[in-house]
């Protein structure tokens, strides 16, 4: 009987194959490897300014005025397809600059996806909810969040604009280029996006608001304080819906409101 060889009795091409295979997750693993060690130098070199320590020239975090900024926004803002916006405080009226919230409002109707983020506490005067008003008629999208912390922009993948002083609104700011700190405010933006619920012309008195927030699991806490009403009134109001639906519990509810195509979870 002819004693066969090992390549003639066994194929190694699948060996060959999961060779391959592992060859290319090494190196996916080095690259991911490799994008961490640069946002971790990133984070480490945004500390450092934010505590005035010297590191030298890094063109990736810079250091803008009050006055420098606006211009810079202005001007970077008209070449990018979107802008996200987190407000701490909202300025509107004398003093407040009127060139800007211009050309913002020409661009979101140009077409420029524009999102805001706005604090709960923004909505607390009627100038800055006539302005908020204002712009959601040009198109832009806005919602209310009280995980807001302090105030950033997104100029799409180019730039992000913050505060160098954590929720202060009078310090100088940070013009970031460094793509992985950008990409780190990104995905901080969409987090607080995805779970927030849109602002409302009239949120203080919509029940579409109120319901709108308890498709998002929102707490009745949380309502009253993005609704500007009492917690009693929030409690009030949904014991109301509960009575018209005659349910006895609020996941009954729920049901009811789905039932009813009013339960509905605002696109993100």
């Amino acid at each position: 009987m002819p004693i066969m060889s090992p390549s003639s009795e066994y194929d190694d091409e699948p060996l060959r194959r999961l060779e391959q295979y592992l060859a290319a997750d090494t190196q996916r693993v080095e690259e991911a490897r490799g994008k961490l060690v640069d946002i971790g130098d990133a984070l480490m070199t945004l500390r450092a300014r934010m505590h005035n320590i010297d590191l030298g020239d890094d063109p990736g975090v810079q250091v803008l005025t009050q006055e420098m900024a606006g211009p810079m926004i202005d001007r970077l803002a008209g070449t990018v397809e979107r802008t996200d916006n987190v407000i701490l405080v909202m300025d509107v009226g004398a003093g407040s600059d009127e060139v800007n919230a211009r050309h913002e409002r020409n661009r979101a109707v140009e077409g420029q996806l524009q999102r805001t983020l706005v604090h709960p506490g923004v909505l607390e005067t009627e100038l800055a909810r006539s302005e908020l008003a204002a712009k959601r008629g040009t198109g832009q999208l806005q919602r209310v969040s009280d995980h807001v912390s302090t105030e950033f922009l997104l100029l799409g993948e180019e730039a992000v604009i913050t505060l160098s002083v954590w929720a202060d609104p009078a310090s100088p700011y940070f013009f970031i280029r460094n793509p992985a700190l950008i990409r780190c405010f990104a995905a901080w933006f969409e987090l607080m996006w995805s779970i927030a619920p849109e602002v409302e012309a009239t949120a203080g008195t919509s029940d579409d608001a109120l319901i709108r927030m308890l498709a998002l699991g929102a707490k009745d806490e949380m309502i009253a304080r993005t609704l500007h009403v009492g917690l009693r009134t929030v409690r009030r109001r949904v014991a109301a819906l509960m009575d018209q639906y005659g349910v006895g519990t609020r996941f009954q509810l729920g049901a009811a409101l789905e039932r009813d195509g009013r339960l509905s979870v605002p696109a993100r």
